[in-house]
């Protein structure tokens, strides 16, 4: 994905573990657990927030009291959602380029300390926001498709379950309903919306660290912006280039999604928290 080639993922596993053993796979593992934990604070937070600011902006747009139920498109959400994603990553970039060398040259710096100060040593403080510009690209619709499919789905379900709940002859009570949505379905919700946002700005995901390791550790510097990575490398290895490693990254993402809004719902129950 980032140095090109024509292996699949099995034959990239079979190399890595030939050539560093079982350690080899979580190479920059501490930096992107360092990483995910607030960016996900944040992403939550602040989709949240912008979603409570459009709901006061419509009722106030369209004359309404401020208890007024007001329910929010797919559109909006995903608005939310890619605002929220953009925040979060620009928050925690560093860390992101610091990750992305722990793990393509393994060996050469002895933890996150050590990679940090050799970026600043090699690039300058730059070189800790190289690839900033596509990834803030990628974020808005990657977090905002991510969100948007998530709760959408998830009142889908919920308003089906309340539905039927009311037919059986329930109490119709959907808070109820909601608040009882099993497990395994945030998981499967959570998983779907994860693997849809990957596929979704995956491309530009590939350009941000193509440009991360430009001028680090001998590589050439190839490229001058975001739109000359892309037309470099489609043009130089094919369109399917900017795809490369999309399936090894929605392994690894959708586990991590789904337990994500797991987390999300459950935290949101023991606060005792609702959702606009």
């Amino acid at each position: 994905m980032v140095r090109g080639g024509n292996k699949n993922m099995v034959g990239e596993l079979a190399e890595l573990f030939k050539m560093e053993g079982v350690k080899g796979f979580f190479k920059g593992n501490g930096a992107n657990c360092l990483k995910v934990a607030p960016t996900r604070g944040v992403q939550f937070f602040a989709f949240e927030t912008f979603k409570l600011k459009l709901v006061q902006w419509k009722r106030a747009s369209m004359g309404l009291e401020d208890n007024a139920d007001i329910v929010l498109n797919p559109i909006e959400r995903l608005v939310a959602g890619g605002f929220a994603g953009m925040i979060a990553s620009s928050m925690v970039y560093p860390i992101e380029v610091v990750k992305t060398m722990l793990t393509m040259y393994p060996g050469k710096y002895a933890g996150i300390g050590a990679a940090f100060r050799g970026v600043l040593t090699e690039v300058g403080p730059k070189g800790l926001y190289a690839g900033l510009g596509p990834t803030l690209i990628a974020m808005f619709p990657y977090v905002g498709v991510e969100f948007m499919i998530y709760e959408t789905s998830k009142l889908a379900i919920e308003k089906f379950l309340g539905d039927r709940r009311e037919a059986g002859g329930g109490s119709g009570n959907e808070e109820l309903v909601a608040v009882s949505l099993p497990i395994i379905v945030s998981l499967g919700l959570g998983a779907l919306a994860g693997a849809a946002a990957q596929t979704s700005a995956h491309p530009l995901d590939v350009v941000r660290k193509r440009l991360q390791i430009q001028g680090i550790n001998g590589n050439p510097v190839l490229y001058k912006n975001t739109i000359d990575c892309i037309t470099g490398v489609a043009s130089k290895e094919g369109m399917g280039a900017l795809y490369k490693g999309l399936g090894p990254a929605c392994v690894a993402t959708i586990p991590g999604t789904g337990i994500a809004y797991i987390t999300y719902e459950f935290m949101k129950k023991f606060f005792e928290l609702s959702s606009v």
